[in-house]
């Protein structure tokens, strides 16, 4: 198989996600709670521009239980493991404290997953 066509397949399997992103963002949410309890989960970045053609899905996942890093580890594990490895999306895991030190300073246009 050559590169332009692992490329394509790629690209064609990566639509699905684009096309539905507000559905997976909806998936992601309920296996965050699953594993999180209460959560926040918001869409956010150039996936809401539209403006822009998006490379990836920003999510954001606020919890205050994702204090360290193999926290945040083995919960991003087990969502990409339910998504697909080669699913576009880029998880950004927080807690509360750190989303009102930084992520609310920069982050414009978010949508939040009910």
């Amino acid at each position: 198989m050559k590169l332009i066509d692992l490329l394509v397949d790629r690209q064609k399997r990566q639509e699905k996600y684009f096309k539905n992103y507000l559905k997976y963002a909806a998936l992601i949410k309920k296996e965050a709670g699953k594993l999180l309890g209460e959560v926040k989960v918001f869409v956010f970045g150039s996936i809401l521009r539209k403006d822009e053609v998006s490379r990836d899905i920003d999510i954001l996942i606020i919890s205050s239980k994702l204090k360290t890093t193999s926290q945040k580890s083995r919960v991003r594990a087990e969502l990409w493991r339910k998504l697909g490895f080669s699913s576009p999306f880029e998880i950004h895991l927080i807690t509360p404290e750190e989303y009102q030190s930084w992520y609310n300073f920069f982050i414009k246009e978010k949508v939040e997953i009910q």
